[in-house]
């Protein structure tokens, strides 16, 4: 089952994001929830979307930049329940967001408890304050790897001196859902085969080891090529050869 992020279709509407995954015959899609995108945040609207395209919400996504709470944490804890989505994604926080990143200590796996819902942590990039200081919080893979449920993003690796299979490995146990994408240069969540990230043997590698949680494209709407539909369908079907040449089955 293959998906994609919502934000990859940034700059379009939420309706055309449903109708441009269903046209290129994904399976899913994640919802990405944005504080100014009210249409992210109403159960009755997502569900309409979904049943309409026939599209399963695989995950609801709350970005970095979107610093919860408790109160944010049972509204989007509600949303998903309405939704009926399996998962919900939290980006790590910035290094300096403390009470955020004490809050997500504490409180999340009390929250996971409560509601009986998997709240994972995404890996976050290894980029630094003035080359001093890691950016965000849980850089480390072993301070990380403390979360019950992990979202795997392999581009975010990219900037990491760990190889891909081996970060894979120290998370395994803990992975529901993996953000799948390249990156080149600065630019990261580039297409599947446009890039520095070994994706042929990572997929080769979830093959054998047999990974059935979700597999989704996180892309970078510029690399997708959103302003053009051509395009659009063009570079979702390229990224669908790619994973089921290397790893079959997966989108049959």
């Amino acid at each position: 089952m293959l998906s994609i992020t919502t934000d990859s279709f940034a700059g379009y509407g939420l309706h055309h994001a449903f109708e441009l995954a269903k046209k290129a015959g994904l399976d899913g899609i994640e919802v990405v929830i944005r504080r100014n995108d009210l249409d992210t945040q109403n159960p009755t609207y997502l569900k309409q979307l979904s049943e309409q395209y026939e599209l399963p919400i695989v995950a609801l996504s709350i970005p970095a930049g979107l610093a919860m709470n408790e109160d944010k944490a049972k509204r989007a804890i509600d949303l998903a329940k309405k939704i009926e989505t399996p998962l919900v994604s939290l980006s790590a926080p910035e290094v300096f967001s403390v009470q955020y990143k004490k809050w997500i200590i504490d409180e999340l796996p009390k929250l996971q408890k409560k509601y009986d819902l998997p709240i994972a942590i995404v890996n976050p990039p290894a980029e630094s304050i003035f080359g001093l200081v890691p950016k965000y919080a849980f850089n480390d893979p072993y301070e990380l790897k403390k979360f019950e449920n992990l979202v795997f993003d392999t581009s975010n690796v990219s900037t990491r001196s760990e190889p891909l299979l081996e970060l894979y490995s120290i998370f395994r146990p803990k992975i529901r859902q993996i953000h799948l994408a390249n990156a080149q240069h600065e630019m990261k969540h580039t297409l599947l085969a446009n890039g520095t990230v070994p994706l042929e043997s990572f997929l080769i590698h979830l093959a054998r080891d047999k990974f059935n949680g979700i597999l989704t494209l996180k892309l970078n709407p510029k690399s997708l090529g959103v302003g053009s539909e051509a395009r659009v369908l063009e570079s979702i079907e390229s990224c669908k050869k790619f994973v089921e040449r290397y790893f079959p089955g997966e989108n049959k």
